[in-house]
């Protein structure tokens, strides 16, 4: 991917005017102030893979609610329901998912500067696993988003073009702005249970899509 310089725009103000640098994006960011972070995204510190496509799994029957327990409703006759559930342990922090080079600009004048920041590639992110998930993945975002109240998919498009508007750069200072997908850190227990009764129970964390949106910060 090509690295791209966004284009200055004018000067925001008179030398002397506020130096804190404000950005305004179009479909959202993850800072509620509306500041500049000062330090890269963080990313994952765990070994990720994709979200699994079997379609056996989407052929085998999921138990909503995550409100089963290992071994309920299993008999003595050694003949159980197959079934598979996921139990929901923790939510954790958001992290940023780039679709697309970061983008930077340097304010090389001695007033503040306005710039803009244009997505030059359109891109998908889905979920991202460790472990090994022997649940749909729609019904682990499902319980994650119904019992920790938040609203997770399966997947979303960041789309060509989006842009997102930063205030008041001080001079000498750079900006970057990454744009991408924001999805939520969460962790929990897939359990599936064969029709010997044998039950399996797999630890996972996952990354969930939440929104697009950019990632800014300066240097």
């Amino acid at each position: 991917m090509v690295l791209g310089i966004s284009t200055p725009a004018l000067a925001a103000g008179p030398t002397g005017s506020p130096a804190t640098a404000t950005a305004t994006p179009q479909d959202g960011n993850s800072d509620s102030d509306g500041l500049l972070n000062s330090a890269p995204p963080a990313t994952p510190t765990e070994s990720l893979s994709d979200a699994p496509t079997d379609p056996a799994l989407d052929d085998e029957p999921d138990i909503s609610g995550g409100t089963r327990e290992p071994g309920q409703k299993c008999p003595a006759s050694d003949d159980c329901d197959e079934s598979r559930w996921f139990k929901p342990t923790s939510l954790a922090g958001k992290y940023h998912q780039a679709v697309g080079a970061s983008q930077s600009n340097y304010n090389g004048i001695h007033e503040n500067e306005d710039m803009d920041f244009t997505a030059e590639v359109s891109g998908t992110v889905g979920a991202s696993f460790t472990g090994q998930i022997t649940t749909k993945v729609s019904t682990v975002l499902a319980e994650v988003s119904e019992q920790c109240s938040v609203t997770l998919h399966a997947s979303v498009t960041a789309k060509l073009g989006n842009v997102i508007h930063v205030k008041n750069v001080p001079p000498n200072k750079t900006v970057y702005a990454q744009y991408g997908v924001w999805r939520r850190k969460f962790t929990g227990t897939t359990y599936y249970q064969r029709h010997t009764c044998r039950l399996t129970a797999n630890h996972v964390t996952g990354y969930g899509p939440m929104h697009v949106g950019w990632y800014t910060w300066d240097a």
